[in-house]
């Protein structure tokens, strides 16, 4: 039995070699393979089916292991493969014919090794395979409790990853299959993984049915993703199909567009035509031409060579060319081509040149590239590359959204007549928006796109629930996504519901009630902290479902959750759903209104409740309105405003002061410091001055600098500096022993704070600490939090270069994001969760100013870059507590170049802004004759100096004596 079945094997082997033989291509035509393989009798089939296993064992015998094939490709280049051996069989190179092959010459080396060791015993690898076995059976193990792990989370993308490793270690096909199955039902497949599994496939397909199913596979990678490389793969796979020609149909249309890569799939399918066996000459010869003129309508890279190409081939074969050709047909197409070509090219030129991390810039280089050529380029070129687009920028929202709203709107005007009938040209917008899903699950702009394209084609309800289903499962990183969601799916039930129909209106509440509920139960107090979906319930109770009494129970919820009570354009909205319902309850609200404290623009609702009471009151109500509305007016201008005023007068005079003149030197310097030059210049010397000299100095700068002199001359001692740490960004208010109560971790043994002459901390000084060991556990504190202020924490080092320099790199970093536009009360443990979710986080840094308030940025730190890249795609323009974030490579602007030094810089003295001074000439205290004279020997100079150096080579410089000639003159 095992010896009929390696005969079978081995006919079929041959029947691929001699197909592999016919020409150096390895592309074979499809149906030839399969008249051969035919030709396995009756008596083989059923030696095949009498027992699957001892099949599967010999087959597994005979293949090599699943993890080391590789790709045909591979086999042809081996000098000692089958293949290659069978092509020297059919040359008559080797006198050996099929019959006198034995069972070894078939085996893999390894296996016939084996054979002859267990001929004298027991075999040498025994060993080994036990631990194969062993690292086998911990391969499956693994694998099993992934796949456990993935039932309960099946978004987390890394795993699918892990798994389809695993699955390689285990070189069990079905597993490899189940691994891939399942990766690719959550996610697509990278360009790289697909590469992966089809070589596999490729090398282990046999039979016409085991081909028809890679096929498939190859078709389902193409619909993942706009890959050249699988394209070719699926070419160089095209002769071993049963429909060849069809495969190229496709290929050449859709991957023949592309403009630096189009050209090599038209001559590949040139050189099938030419391999082909069974296509008859003047076939090929309508083939060949037609796929020339084909080429030539598209702007492609290098199309000259393909012009010039098919000319030379027609003036060669003229005299047998059947087919007619119209020349200026091709001429017209080729040149606008060209035309388009030129326009495009630089755009092809930058998307080539860009690093792989550069996503937004690809992103924005696509953009531009879709936008400047919508105006001109052909229907099926222009789709390619918005499926360039986004299968380059996979992650990017914005690109998949651009390529939804483009089929959108070409479709609202019916299907255009020259876009080909290919499966890539006949996906629809809501194909697209299922794709975009698949690669961004996160993204709720993506869910609410679809409901709304499923509501527009007419689908059912339960169509657009199910869009709503998955996105409760895809993990959003913030609550305002999903209230996103949640208030698009209410909006559509709204739009969709029978108000005459009191169930349809009972489905309607029951809805609204189980968002709130589920979102509650997510979120928790983060869940609608604007109550919006309260406020939509409650605008329907008033409105449609007529349910006045529920409608105010709802609003009054929402009005005093979160800082909706400061909010006037919520009161009033209020008001005039409340006017439906109640004259007096609405009079009511108004005064409630008025008297809520925080409220961003009261006179607003004060004008509102004027004109509520002129459109509804009695001349009472309208009184009593009007005076209270008085009273609260000069309460306001009185109390309210000057606050205001005074603290945003504040905050503008803080902005232009630096922190250390405003803190360090509030309480010493006095109210106007004059400038000593100013002094000695207008001030004369009087009589009653001590010793005659002239206006005093301030004293306390005198003071101050005694003290500091003091201060330099107590003795340090340079040999602890080792042991000494510098603090700096203190609180004033500080003491040594608050300092010492804030740091219990330390073992501090002294701390000295720097003081000013009136006795104040001027905000840092130094603490000499136990050993060294306590220095390093101090430096690793630093910008620790004291008193709301972060403590700058250094070491001690008297020479300045070996300072302590900036710690965090000035280059581009990969791995690590720049945030800013955070809201102000955000936390290092909010952002962990965040982006905790695109993978592992090295660290999570919030920056402060001095004096504590947060800055609104951040970096965050990923251990590795694929990570930060997702990060960035998936959080950029993200929505946190109405504020829009910035996430981007981190990627610090380059240092200004130095330019030569200032005079007046290097001496200290700053420059003087006195546009009195500035708009004056420079020459106006010289007379203006002298100015004249001055001018024109100066042309004289200028001729001069030309002639000069004409002839000598270079002109003499000018002395100070010459310039006092020429001034009197």
């Amino acid at each position: 039995m095992d010896f009929q079945l390696k005969e079978i094997f081995r006919k079929n082997i041959n029947i691929l070699n001699k197909m592999s033989v016919r020409n150096e291509n390895p592309r074979t035509d499809a149906k030839e393979s399969t008249a051969e393989l035919a030709e396995i009798d009756e008596a083989e089939e059923e030696a095949l089916l009498k027992s699957d296993d001892e099949y599967d064992a010999v087959r597994a015998k005979v293949q090599p292991a699943i993890s080391t094939l590789a790709p045909p490709t591979a086999v042809l280049t081996d000098e000692d493969s089958l293949m290659n051996e069978a092509a020297q069989l059919q040359d008559g190179t080797i006198g050996i014919d099929d019959a006198s092959l034995s069972d070894a010459d078939i085996a893999e080396p390894s296996e016939v090794a084996v054979g002859q060791k267990m001929e004298h015993g027991v075999s040498e690898d025994s060993d080994d395979d036990d631990d194969d076995m062993d690292d086998s059976e911990k391969s499956l193990a693994a694998y099993k409790k992934l796949c456990k792990e993935l039932d309960v989370n099946q978004y987390a993308y890394d795993k699918y990853i892990q798994l389809c490793d695993l699955a390689h270690t285990t070189d069990d096909l079905d597993i490899i299959r189940e691994a891939y199955s399942r990766f690719s039902a959550v996610y697509p497949l990278s360009q790289e993984l697909w590469l992966k599994y089809l070589s596999i496939e490729m090398n282990v397909a046999l039979s016409p049915k085991e081909m028809e199913f890679v096929e498939g596979l190859f078709r389902k990678s193409l619909a993942d993703y706009y890959s050249t490389a699988i394209a070719l793969e699926f070419a160089a796979l095209a002769p071993r199909c049963a429909d060849p020609d069809k495969i190229w149909c496709e290929l050449l249309g859709t991957y023949g567009l592309h403009c630096l890569e189009g050209q090599q799939f038209f001559k590949l399918y040139r050189e099938f035509l030419s391999a082909h066996p069974t296509m008859s000459a003047e076939a090929k010869q309508e083939a060949y031409i037609k796929s020339y003129l084909q080429e030539l309508k598209y702007p492609l890279f290098n199309m000259e060579e393909s012009y010039i190409e098919f000319k030379v081939f027609y003036e060669k074969n003229k005299e047998h060319i059947n087919h007619e050709i119209s020349w200026e047909l091709l001429d017209k197409n080729y040149f606008k081509a060209k035309e388009y070509q030129s326009k495009i090219l630089p755009f092809e030129y930058k998307l080539k040149e860009l690093d792989v991390k550069c996503y937004r810039e690809r992103a924005e280089v696509y953009m531009n590239y879709i936008k400047e050529s919508d105006k001109f380029l052909d229907e099926n070129v222009l789709q390619t590359v918005y499926e360039r687009m986004v299968a380059a920028c996979c992650l990017n929202i914005d690109c998949w959204l651009t390529y939804i709203d483009f089929l959108t709107y070409r479709d609202a005007y019916g299907r255009p007549e020259e876009l080909q009938d290919l499966p890539i040209f006949r996906q629809t917008a809501v194909d697209v928006n299922k794709r975009a899903l698949r690669n961004c699950t996160w993204s709720e702009k993506l869910y609410v796109k679809h409901m709304l394209l499923l509501e527009q084609l007419g689908k059912s309800r339960e169509d657009v629930q199910e869009v709503l289903e998955c996105s409760m499962t895809a993990g959003f990183q913030t609550a305002e996504q999903a209230v996103t969601v949640w208030l698009e799916y209410l909006t559509y039930l709204r739009r969709h519901t029978n108000y005459e129909n009191d169930d349809e209106c009972d489905i309607l509440r029951k809805n609204f009630n189980l968002a709130w509920t589920i979102l509650g139960q997510q979120w928790g107090v983060l869940a609608d902290c604007n109550c919006e979906i309260l406020q939509l319930w409650g605008r329907l109770e008033y409105g449609p479902l007529q349910d006045a009494k529920r409608g105010k129970e709802l609003w009054t919820t929402a009005m005093e959750s979160a800082d909706n009570a400061t909010r006037s354009g919520l009161w009033i909205e209020f008001a005039q759903l409340e006017l439906r319902r109640d004259l007096e309850a609405t009079r009511k609200l108004f005064r409630k209104a008025l008297h809520s404290p925080g409220l961003d623009n009261p006179m607003v609702i004060v004008a509102a409740w004027e004109r509520f009471e002129r459109c509804n009151g009695t001349t009472k109500t309208l009184s009593n309105c009007i005076k209270e509305c008085a009273e609260f007016k000069t309460q306001y201008r009185t109390e309210v405003l000057p606050v205001k005023s005074d603290s945003l007068a504040a905050n503008k005079s803080n902005r232009g002061l630096k922190r250390k003149t405003t803190a360090a030197t509030e309480s010493t310097l006095p109210e106007k410091k004059a400038k000593p030059e100013i002094l000695k210049k207008n001030v004369q010397p009087s009589g009653n001055s001590v010793g005659g000299g002239s206006a005093n100095v301030p004293g306390p700068k005198r003071v101050e600098t005694a003290t500091f002199k003091e201060h330099e001359n107590q003795e340090i001692d340079l040999t602890k500096d080792h042991l000494r740490i510098f603090l700096s960004n203190l609180d004033y208010s500080l003491s040594e022993d608050d300092i010492r109560a804030n740091l219990p971790s330390l073992k501090i043994v002294n701390v000295t704070l720097i003081r000013s002459a009136n006795g104040k901390s001027r905000g840092f000084g130094y603490a000499e600490l136990e050993n060294e060991f306590e220095v390093e556990k101090a430096l690793a504190m630093d910008r620790i939090s004291l008193n709301g202020r972060p403590l700058f924490i250094s070491s001690v080092l008297r020479d300045k270069e070996k300072r302590q320099k900036f710690k965090y790199s000035d280059d581009v970093e990969p791995k690590k994001l720049f945030v800013k536009s955070l809201p102000s009360d955000t936390t290092k443990e909010e952002l962990e969760q965040i982006f905790g979710a695109f993978g592992k986080l090295q660290d999570v840094r919030l920056v402060y100013h001095k004096s504590g308030k947060f800055k609104n940025i951040a970096y965050i730190e990923y251990q590795d870059e694929s990570a930060a890249g997702k990060a960035v795609l998936g959080t950029d323009q993200m929505e946190l507590r109405s504020h829009i974030i910035t996430v981007a490579i981190s990627a610090p602007p380059p240092k200004p170049a130095s330019t030569a030094i200032n005079a007046n810089k290097a001496l200290g003295i700053s420059k003087k802004h006195n546009k009195a001074f500035e708009q004056k000439p420079r020459m106006s205290l010289i007379p203006t004759v002298v100015r004249k004279q001055l001018a024109t020997a100066q042309d004289t100079n200028v001729t001069s100096a030309a002639t000069s150096k004409a002839t000598n080579g270079a002109s003499l410089s000018k002395t100070n004596e010459d310039f006092r000639k020429l001034l009197l003159k």
